[in-house]
């Protein structure tokens, strides 16, 4: 007596659904996600150990040798708060300085940005890792 065989049953792929799971987290965290400018790679922030968490900041940064930079680019205080103004910001600025920056030189920065207009000046450091 011949019996028949049963047919092998194909197994199903748990692979496509896993891809498209991924694919939409893929979407949703790149509309969820806010972009920044990067931090300029020229400077290293001074760190503190008590300090808020926050987002990098669209600032201005100040490298040891006094040089200012905004987005990668020299400026000038007069063009970096002329853009400020144009943003339509509340006059508030970020400054991210250089740990090996002199301190006189730090507030000569600070003086000009002050004199051109600057609300408040943030200064902008690293959080200390204990």
């Amino acid at each position: 007596m011949r019996l028949a065989r049963p047919k092998e049953q194909r197994k199903t792929e748990g692979t496509i659904a896993l891809i498209n799971v991924v694919f939409l987290m893929l979407i949703f965290f790149l509309i969820a996600g806010t972009l920044t400018p990067p931090l300029d790679p020229e400077v290293s922030l001074a760190e503190a150990r008590l300090a808020e968490g926050a987002e990098p900041p669209d600032a201005l940064f100040a490298t040891a040798s006094g040089e200012l930079r905004a987005r990668g680019r020299t400026v000038t205080i007069e063009s970096f708060m002329a853009a400020l103004e144009e943003a339509s910001a509340d006059g508030s600025v970020k400054l991210a300085a250089d740990r090996n920056l002199p301190a006189v030189d730090l507030i000569d920065i600070v003086a000009a940005l002050k004199a051109a207009g600057a609300q408040s000046v943030h200064i902008v450091t690293e959080l200390a890792r204990p």
